[in-house]
């Protein structure tokens, strides 16, 4: 239902029914009493339906850190730059690394959710590294390792639960 409409309707359900609760006139509308109530006092208040549009017109806090220009500067970090150009002992950005710098950098709490759904925004595709060996003349052995480190890993973490 568009403004105008609703104005329209609230207007022809409310205009015969002076004295009526609020809670009626209300479920007629299938809205909130606590509206029904602001809307009559400041219909009241400024003279007709004027106090009952909303004055805002673009509601909501404004966007600080993900406007177009820092999500631009951010792609650009992404995308061209390495942790390390900035002093990180990392090869990729990971997105707790990434809320770090950009915290530091924009002087203002960034935190890892809002750097990611500015990454998503970005349309940017973030994915964990994998851990893969390069082949060469050590590979069985070095696979090995891993798979052996795997297999105990679990074993040493269970260990260590039953300590805590």
């Amino acid at each position: 239902m568009t403004k105008r409409n609703t104005e329209k309707s609230i207007c022809h359900k409310t205009k015969d029914e002076e004295g009526v609760p609020y809670r009626t006139i209300a479920k007629n509308l299938g809205v909130n009493y606590r509206n029904v109530y602001d809307w009559i006092n400041n219909y009241r208040k400024y003279d007709g339906l004027d106090g009952i549009r909303n004055k805002r017109k673009n509601g909501g806090r404004k966007p600080v850190i993900s406007t177009d220009k820092n999500k631009e500067m951010v792609k650009d970090i992404v995308l061209n730059k390495s942790p390390k150009t900035f002093g990180y002992l990392k090869n990729t950005w990971s997105i707790r690394l990434l809320a770090t710098y950009l915290s530091s950098l924009l002087e203002m709490n960034v935190s890892p959710m809002q750097t990611w759904r500015i990454i998503q925004d970005l349309g940017i595709v973030y994915k964990q590294p994998k851990l893969e060996l390069e082949k060469g003349d050590d590979y069985e052995e070095k696979k090995g390792k891993i798979e052996g480190y795997k297999k105990i890993s679990s074993a040493l973490l269970k260990k260590d639960s039953t300590r805590i």
